[in-house]
């Protein structure tokens, strides 16, 4: 799960700075490249927590994926909405590529955690 964590940290940042490129404005800076630097920053940094703590630093990956997904929902929704999304624009398709890896990032770590659980479970019943 960890080393999850770390390419999902990375593909954040490289579509981050990929949002940089033919920039020309503040405003265009904003919504194409700063979610992914920061989500992507933030998740690389609460990994490497992780090897210090790994139960607060996955816990704090996993919190940011979340909040990653939930920011990058509602770009995607609008122009869902008013059918105008078009998967050429890169306004449409940053977020729905944030949107699609945090989702992937989370199912895989909700996976794990109830597979976790199961299994220490299953060891308390063993032992009495």
């Amino acid at each position: 799960m960890h080393g999850l964590t770390f390419i999902l940290a990375v593909v954040l940042l490289i579509l981050g700075v990929t949002g940089l490129l033919d920039t020309t404005s503040a405003a265009e800076i904003q919504t194409r490249a700063s979610p992914g630097l920061f989500f992507g920053g933030s998740i690389l940094i609460a990994s490497l927590y992780a090897f210090r703590e790994r139960r607060h630093g996955m816990a704090a990956a996993s919190f940011l994926t979340f909040i990653a997904f939930l920011t990058s929902v509602p770009p995607i929704l609008k122009p869902i909405y008013r059918g105008t999304y078009d998967w050429l624009l890169i306004d449409h398709r940053q977020p729905t590529i944030i949107a699609l890896v945090s989702a992937l990032y989370l199912g895989v770590a909700f996976a794990a955690w109830k597979r976790a659980r199961r299994s220490l479970a299953i060891t308390r019943l063993r032992e009495g």
